[in-house]
């Protein structure tokens, strides 16, 4: 990276400490661009109490301009758009930035950038973890919102998606400037070390699967099917780390933990839960997720259960890469069975071996040089 630093407008409703999904990308990426090449629009950090997934370790010192917006609704994403605009535009005159960078899942974010990009003409920059249209259920709605998604992607110079699966949907429906930038994982030891903390002790002769995260339409029957599954074997002991407090978990959930636990329960486990959902209201999104946990887990060095659909990047980089074994139909019986395949597997050297060879791909700070490499090319192509 350059010593002088072009600088980009990023706008992001939810921003460390804030520390699950999009968020979690977010630290990996500006922990490597040079802290003076951005500034960063994104809501009060309380936001990050009210969803549940406040970590105070899991900040960033960059120039951040929080508003006071201290949850995600309709009416909290309309005040966020109006002032995420005008201190957009107070930075714009100052000759603040040169790009504009949106970061999707929230919808607000890229109703701000777009608003931003018209005013100040300054060439925007779309980073979409999800996807967009796809998952709203109502067709009329589906109807108006393909037409906003269209109007605010045709206004940008550059789309930037996880995946190639994510990147075939895209050029599918004709938006043409689509580019890969992988999802990352800090590899930075320091920062991974092993810690004391409240994770629970090992429990002698079991056999113990993690999950980590949120759990939602995207990934609950599938996690149902599993739990299930489970209380047909033995010696199994399953820890799930999420915020959420269904009824069906009263028996196997820590709660949240702040990521530096999160990592070390990880690498307590042998092995890692994946789910997806098989019967989503969204199933392009299924077929496109990549969740941020999925390169957590490589980092972990251990082999992934994934419980996903047929025809998913899921399914395509667990077994392209050889890092765990794939259940793809919810059938208890063929989960149980993949279990006890992990547990006397003969491959789990070669899933160690293989998860810590790919999670070098996905090193954050390689995928920062490329993203800024992206930004300047964007930013000095406008001029």
């Amino acid at each position: 990276m350059r010593a002088k630093a072009l600088k980009v407008l990023i706008i992001s409703y939810s921003f460390p400490p804030c520390s699950y999904g999009a968020s979690t990308i977010m630290y990996n990426l500006c922990k490597y661009l040079p802290k003076e090449s951005f500034h960063v629009i994104t809501a009060s950090s309380e936001l990050a109490t009210v969803q549940g997934d406040y970590d105070p370790e899991y900040a960033l010192m960059c120039p951040t301009i929080r508003l006071p917006v201290r949850k995600y609704s309709a009416k909290s994403g309309l005040v966020f758009v109006l002032l995420a605009v005008l201190r957009g535009v107070t930075l714009f005159i100052r000759k603040e930035f040169k790009c504009i960078l949106a970061v999707y899942p929230s919808e607000y974010d890229l109703y701000a950038a777009y608003m931003l990009r018209k005013i100040t003409r300054k060439p925007l920059i779309i980073y979409m973890h999800d996807l967009f249209s796809e998952v709203k259920q109502s067709a009329k709605l589906y109807r108006i919102l393909r037409f906003v998604e269209r109007k605010i992607f045709s206004s940008a110079s550059a789309i930037l998606v996880t995946n190639e699966k994510f990147k075939q949907h895209y050029l599918k429906k004709g938006i043409l400037n689509v580019i890969v930038l992988h999802s990352c994982v800090d590899l930075n030891r320091d920062e991974r070390r092993m810690i004391t903390s409240n994770v629970p002790p090992r429990r002698p002769g079991k056999l113990r699967i993690v999950f980590t995260g949120g759990i939602y339409a995207a990934n609950e029957d599938a996690i149902l099917c599993f739990l299930k599954a489970v209380e047909k074997l033995k010696d199994v002991e399953v820890v799930f780390a999420t915020t959420c407090q269904k009824e069906y978990l009263k028996n196997v959930n820590i709660g949240f933990v702040p990521k530096k636990v999160c990592y070390e329960l990880q690498k307590s486990a042998d092995i890692l839960l994946l789910p997806l959902a098989f019967k989503s209201p969204y199933p392009e999104e299924i077929r496109c997720a990549f969740p941020t946990k999925a390169l957590e887990y490589l980092a972990a060095n251990k082999p992934i259960l994934a419980i996903v659909p047929k025809g998913t990047f899921c399914q395509e980089f667990i077994e392209k890469n050889q890092i765990g074994i794939v259940v793809t139909e919810p059938s208890e019986q063929k989960i149980a069975e993949a279990i006890e395949k992990l547990r006397n597997s003969t491959k789990l050297m070669t899933f160690h071996q293989n998860s810590m060879k790919k999670a070098l791909l996905y090193n954050a700070r390689r995928q920062a040089e490329k993203l800024y490499k992206i930004i300047r090319k964007v930013a000095l192509n406008s001029e």
